[in-house]
């Protein structure tokens, strides 16, 4: 009998990633999200960031990722995806996608999403989304705040 384990060789561990936050920020415990963290205090809509991470085939592209997000949106009042672009960041090519939409409580949402794809040796690659969300009436003041925190990220493995 042959046992197998992760994580190992065959099957590696995620990512790590970090990012670095204001002091008035707060880790947060999200579902199905690896990292999280929001700005403390309650306001109309809570700046925050999050990452996720996956596994994905290795043939998939920014482009596959952008067309999930596109679902995503789709329907939402205003909704609006902007231009991808190539961004480097932490030494490492990412895809920044902006987009944002009207919230049922009519709240103007702005998200910039970074993607990024880290190939293994068994044709998938380590898929690395992290996920800035700024909104209400202070969302341009909290807007350099996030991308601040999203600019600061490191994936290693």
């Amino acid at each position: 009998m042959t046992t197998l384990s992760y994580p190992s060789d065959r099957f590696p561990a995620p990512p790590s990633v970090s990012v670095d936050v204001p002091d008035d920020w707060e880790p947060v415990s999200v579902p199905s999200v690896a990292l999280a963290t929001k700005q403390s205090g309650e306001q109309l809509f809570t700046p925050n960031v999050i990452v996720r991470l996956g596994t994905r085939s290795a043939l998939d592209q920014p482009a596959d990722a952008l067309l999930e997000l596109a679902g995503a949106v789709e329907g939402r009042q205003d909704a609006r995806i902007g231009e991808m672009q190539h961004v480097e960041l932490g030494g490492l090519s990412f895809v920044r996608v902006d987009v944002a939409w009207t919230d049922p409580r009519g709240i103007a949402i702005r998200q910039h999403h970074l993607f990024t794809g880290l190939p293994r040796e068994d044709s998938l690659q380590d898929f690395v989304h992290l996920t800035g969300s700024v909104g209400g009436p202070e969302a341009d003041g909290d807007e350099a705040v996030v991308l601040k925190v999203l600019e600061s990220v490191r994936v290693t493995r």
